[in-house]
């Protein structure tokens, strides 16, 4: 990815769109053919950084705060920043579909994809795949169930601290 295309992206910073940015790529790679809604990629993005939460991991890639769910409602604008900004620079293809969108990767999405080697990048790959294997079919309702009952017990857990 060129200097341009990165400073579309909001600059690679941690927590930035740029690095949601990348993860929906590596994760649009991992479940390509898929064509993933916006909810779709915004809760297998939450459940896999938060994998030991939701059961699929040993560890957390993003740790343990006791506000890490009130980011899920911050990072659906993130989530649909950055497909903005991977459709704009040609690394994703966006569908219509009966109900909205869906998105894939392109080639040069892929390409991208085969640089980003860190053991971070490999682990986010393994939770994904956890996601997947658990939630058939990357079912958006049953994520987006389980993601709010682990809300309200951890804001039922953080109230009696």
């Amino acid at each position: 990815m060129d200097k341009e295309k990165k400073e579309a992206m909001n600059e690679s910073a941690i927590g930035s769109t740029f690095e949601i940015s990348l993860r929906i790529l590596l994760m649009l790679n991992e479940l390509s053919p898929a064509r993933l809604d916006e909810q779709q990629i915004g809760a297998i993005d939450f459940i896999a950084v938060y994998a030991a939460d939701f059961g699929l991991l040993d560890e957390n890639l993003h740790g343990y705060s006791n506000y890490r769910y009130s980011e899920f409602p911050a990072k659906k604008e993130m989530v649909s920043s950055a497909l903005k900004n991977l459709v704009l620079n040609g690394y994703v293809r966006l569908y219509p579909t009966s109900s909205g969108y869906g998105y894939s990767i392109m080639e040069s999405g892929k390409a991208v994809c085969t640089k980003l080697t860190s053991g971070y990048a490999k682990e986010y790959i393994l939770a994904v795949q956890s996601v997947v294997d658990r939630f058939d079919k990357v079912d958006a309702t049953a994520m987006m169930k389980e993601i709010n009952r682990l809300t309200i017990q951890s804001l039922q857990e953080v109230g009696h601290e």
